[in-house]
C-alpha cells in the first residue's frame, strides 16, 4: 500500500507540472490572441492619423480652418513643404510627431498625445496585472499609456526574432512596474504604411495563473494526505474519486475560459469571412447586373412610343446604376478606402432614402412623416452610402412597427453638424440591446427575418463621415436613431 502511494503521489504531481505548462502555454497563447488585436486597434488608429492628415492638407490648401475634432486631437498641427524642415518639438513635450505625406510635395505634421493614440489600447490595462507597450518605428525604447519610456530588453530580442510571445522573469517584470512574478508578453507587428512598422506587447502578470497552481497543489497535498489516512478502509476508490473531482473542477474551469476565448473569436472569424464573402458576391453581381442593364436598354428602345412602360426601363435602369455605386461604395470601404465625399444638400440626401423607401412603408401600413428644417446647409459626404445608411434606419423603424404605425424623420441643423433623427412607435429596444445594436450579427429580429448587418453598416458609414450613429428606447414606445454629422468649417457660422 505504501508503494501504491508513493506511485499515486507521484503520477498526481507530474500531472499537476503537466497542467501547469499546458496552462502557462495557453496563457501565453491567449496573450498572442489579445496583441494582435491591440495591433489591429493601433492600425486603425493609424490609417485615421493618415486620412485627418490628407483633410488637414485638403483645408489647409481651400483656406478652410479646421475642424473642431481634428484641432483638438494634434497639437501642433503643420502643413509644410516637403522641402521644408520637419517640425521639432520640445525635449518636454510628451507628444509623438507624425510627418505624413499629403501629395502635392507636401506634408503635414502632426504631434499625437500617447494617451490619444493608444485611447483605445489602453482600455485593456489594469493596474498592477496588464500593461501595454508601444514601440514607435526606429526607436529602441518601448512607450506606456501614460507616456513615459520603458527599455524592456527581453521583449526587444523577442520582437526582433519575430516571435509572438515571451515570458519575462519576475526582475524583468518588476521592471516593467508589474508585480515581483513571472509575467507573459504577447507580442505583434503593425504596419502603418507611411507611418513605418510599430510593434505592441500586451504583459500581463502570471500572478494569478501562479497563485492558482500553488492552491491546487495545497489540494494535492491536503487530498493525499487525507487519502493516506483512509487508505486502508477506502483504498483506491477514494483518491479515484477525488482525482476526478480535481480533473472535472480543472476541466470546466477551463472550458469556461475557452469558451469565452472561443466565443470572441468566433464573432472575429465570422465578421472576417463574411467581409470576404461579401466582397465576393459584390464581384459577382457586376455580371448579371450588367445583363439587366443591357436587357432593359434594349427594352427601352423596343417601347420608345409607350410613356409608361419607357418610364418603367428608365427606372430599372437607375436602380441598377444605384446598385453598381453602392457596390463600388462598399468594396472601396471594404479595401479601407476613404468615402467619395462631395458637397451635397442634406435635405437631398434625406428626401431620396425617403422616396426609396416610401412603397414599403404603404404596403406594410406604416405612416411615414417628414420634417426637413428650412435652410439646412450643405454637408461633405458620399452620397450614396449615406443615403444607404438611412434606408437601412427606415427600414429597421418600419420593420418595428405594426399596421398602423408611425415612423417620424427629422432633420436640422445644431452647433457645427446636422443631426438627422429617426423615430418609431413600435416594440421598442431594451438599453441592453441598443448597446449592442450596431455589433455585426446582432439581431433581435426572428430567425430568418434579419441578418443582424443593416445597423453594423449604417455605423460603419457614419463613422466613414466622422459622424456618431447613436441607437436608444423611445418614451412612452418605440426606439431612436440619430445620426450627427459634422459641417464643413465655412458652414458652421451659418448654421449657428
Amino acid at each position: 500500500m505504501v508503494v501504491a502511494l508513493g506511485l499515486v503521489v507521484g503520477l498526481a504531481y507530474w500531472d499537476e507540472e503537466r497542467e501547469s505548462k499546458a496552462a502557462l502555454d495557453d496563457f501565453a497563447a491567449e496573450q498572442s490572441k489579445l496583441a494582435s488585436g491591440l495591433g489591429a486597434s493601433l492600425a486603425a488608429r493609424l490609417a485615421a492619423i493618415r486620412r485627418d492628415a490628407v483633410f488637414v492638407a485638403d483645408d489647409a490648401e481651400d483656406g478652410r480652418g479646421l475642424p473642431a475634432l481634428i484641432a483638438a486631437s494634434y497639437a501642433p498641427i503643420r502643413v509644410r513643404t516637403n522641402s521644408e524642415p520637419a517640425t521639432r518639438l520640445s525635449s518636454t513635450s510628451p507628444a509623438m510627431l507624425f510627418s505624413v505625406p499629403a501629395g502635392n510635395a507636401r506634408t503635414v505634421d502632426l504631434g499625437v498625445a500617447p494617451s490619444t493614440l493608444l485611447v483605445a489600447i489602453s482600455q485593456v490595462e489594469q493596474p498592477g496585472d496588464t500593461l501595454v507597450l508601444l514601440q514607435p518605428p526606429g526607436s529602441s525604447d518601448f512607450i506606456a499609456t501614460d507616456g513615459r519610456r520603458v527599455a524592456a530588453d527581453a521583449i526587444r530580442a523577442a520582437l526582433h526574432e519575430k516571435r509572438t510571445s515571451v515570458r519575462l522573469s519576475r526582475p524583468e517584470a518588476a521592471a516593467l512596474g508589474l508585480p515581483e512574478r513571472m509575467a507573459f508578453a504577447g507580442l505583434a507587428d503593425v504596419d502603418g504604411g507611411a507611418l513605418g512598422r510599430w510593434s505592441i506587447a500586451a504583459v500581463v502578470t502570471a500572478r494569478r495563473e501562479r497563485d492558482r497552481e500553488r492552491r491546487a497543489q495545497w489540494r494535492l497535498v491536503l487530498g493525499v494526505a487525507v487519502a493516506s489516512g483512509l487508505v486502508l478502509v477506502f483504498g483506491g476508490i477514494a483518491l479515484k474519486n477525488q482525482r476526478k473531482e480535481l480533473e472535472l473542477e480543472q476541466e470546466i474551469a477551463v472550458l469556461a475560459a475557452q469558451g469565452e476565448r472561443d466565443d470572441r473569436l468566433s464573432r472575429a472569424t465570422r465578421a472576417a469571412v463574411m467581409g470576404t464573402f461579401a466582397m465576393g458576391v459584390a464581384h459577382e453581381v457586376s455580371t448579371p447586373l450588367g445583363v439587366i442593364v443591357g436587357r432593359a436598354e434594349q427594352l427601352a428602345g423596343r417601347v420608345a412610343g409607350d410613356e409608361r412602360a419607357t418610364h418603367a426601363a428608365r427606372v430599372i435602369l437607375d436602380q441598377a446604376e444605384r446598385i453598381k455605386l453602392l457596390v463600388r461604395r462598399f468594396l472601396d470601404l471594404a479595401r479601407g478606402g476613404p468615402p467619395a465625399f462631395t458637397r451635397v444638400s442634406c435635405a437631398s440626401v434625406v428626401r431620396a432614402a425617403v422616396a426609396l423607401v416610401d412603397h414599403r412603408f404603404g404596403k406594410a401600413g406604416v405612416q411615414l412623416k417628414t420634417e426637413i428644417a428650412q435652410g439646412l446647409p450643405m454637408i461633405q459626404c458620399d452620397p450614396a452610402l449615406l443615403e444607404h445608411a438611412l434606408v437601412n434606419l427606415l427600414l429597421n423603424a418600419c420593420d418595428a412597427c405594426t399596421l398602423g404605425g408611425k415612423v417620424d424623420v427629422t432633420a436640422r441643423a445644431e452647433a457645427g453638424h446636422v443631426t438627422v433623427v429617426v423615430t418609431d412607435d413600435g416594440a421598442g429596444i431594451t438599453p441592453e440591446d441598443a448597446a449592442r445594436a450596431t455589433e455585426p450579427f446582432f439581431t433581435t429580429k426572428p430567425e430568418g427575418a434579419g441578418t443582424g448587418l443593416g445597423l453594423a453598416i449604417a455605423s460603419e458609414i457614419v463613422k466613414s463621415h466622422r459622424g456618431v450613429l447613436s441607437i436608444e428606447p423611445w418614451s412612452p414606445r418605440g426606439t431612436r436613431a440619430r445620426i450627427e454629422l459634422p459641417l464643413p468649417s465655412d458652414e458652421v457660422h451659418h448654421a449657428g
